[in-house]
């Protein structure tokens, strides 16, 4: 006899009791889910995330979300909403919030670095689901598979390469009473950066070294792993060397003191080095002072056409 197709109903049953204000029939997007889930062999009682002791925290895709993350974590502080990173496969690389509260209820559903969250494991969820379909996905309340996650509500879009390739997923978890539809273009403009940061470190530098000034002949000699840092790093790293506080470079590329820190230690970690004086000895003496004109704005901003009109 040939297998009969999962029966998912059209209708659930958690929708009446939900926190969260649901038409009565699923989306199509989620009952496809649904019907993936079930024919993974799930059980929307069983919730059981498998986790992996290894996650690249240090590769190219969580080095450029990071400064996005942290800017996003100081604009949502006080919505409830934590931001998370995940690789291609759903694996959670890393995540970030202002909020003690949200990380408590982030470990409540073990979604943390390690945790596997693709569909075949965890159900229709955000992630999952926007790695499956190497799209944004919107999931809320009782709209998730597992019962476990039915008073939460999520925000994901995937990241991809140069070549179009899913590379990973940036996601916006919250309680589902804290919900707002503005999370998903929000994550989608975020993973927009991302994506650019990614595009200008690969075209920037290609073979991996910066020429600075050493000396009044302008021998120039590469900086070991500079390549490594991001497009904005770089920047950061040239300013601070020029001696300008963090307030200073804050202000010359559109960061708030907090980010221009965050870049700081990923520049002293990437470079070696563990202080201000050391990155100014290593970039050698001074550079001539640039205008702040589009050279020293970050990607994102140099595409701003109100910034570009109040630069002039």
């Amino acid at each position: 006899m040939p297998q009969q197709p999962p029966q998912v109903p059209q209708q659930s049953d958690r929708m009446a009791a939900g926190s969260w204000d649901l038409p009565g029939r699923l989306r199509q997007d989620i009952l496809s889910s649904w019907k993936r889930s079930l024919l993974a062999g799930l059980a929307p009682e069983r919730f059981e995330v498998p986790h992996v002791t290894e996650v690249d925290e240090g590769g190219p895709l969580a080095w450029t979300a990071a400064p996005v993350m942290a800017r996003l974590t100081e604009e949502l502080v006080g919505t409830g909403i934590g931001i998370l990173l995940a690789d291609s496969r759903g694996h959670i690389i890393s995540r970030m919030s202002g909020e003690r509260h949200v990380l408590r209820l982030l470990d409540k559903i073990e979604l943390a670095p390690g945790s596997l969250y693709d569909e075949d494991h965890i159900g229709t969820n955000a992630i999952g689901t926007a790695v499956f379909q190497a799209r944004p996905s919107m999931v809320a309340g009782p709209e998730h598979f597992a019962d476990a996650l039915g008073e939460m509500a999520c925000a994901a879009s995937p990241v991809t390469d140069a070549d179009g390739q899913l590379i990973g997923v940036l996601d916006l978890t919250c309680a589902a009473r804290d919900f707002n539809p503005l999370m998903l273009p929000l994550v989608k403009h975020a993973v927009a950066e991302i994506t650019a940061e990614l595009a200008a470190g690969r075209l920037a530098i290609p073979h991996g070294s910066l020429a600075l000034r050493t000396g009044p002949e302008d021998m120039m000699l590469p900086v070991p792993r500079w390549a490594d840092l991001t497009d904005t790093q770089r920047m950061v790293a040239e300013l601070v060397a020029e001696g300008l506080t963090n307030r200073s470079v804050g202000a010359r590329l559109f960061l708030s003191p907090h980010t221009v820190d965050f870049h700081l230690r990923q520049i002293y970690r990437r470079l070696g080095v563990r202080s201000r004086v050391e990155l100014a000895r290593l970039a050698g003496p001074p550079r001539p002072n640039l205008l702040p004109g589009q050279a020293a704005l970050p990607i994102a901003a140099q595409r701003d056409p109100t910034l570009q009109g109040l630069l002039g």
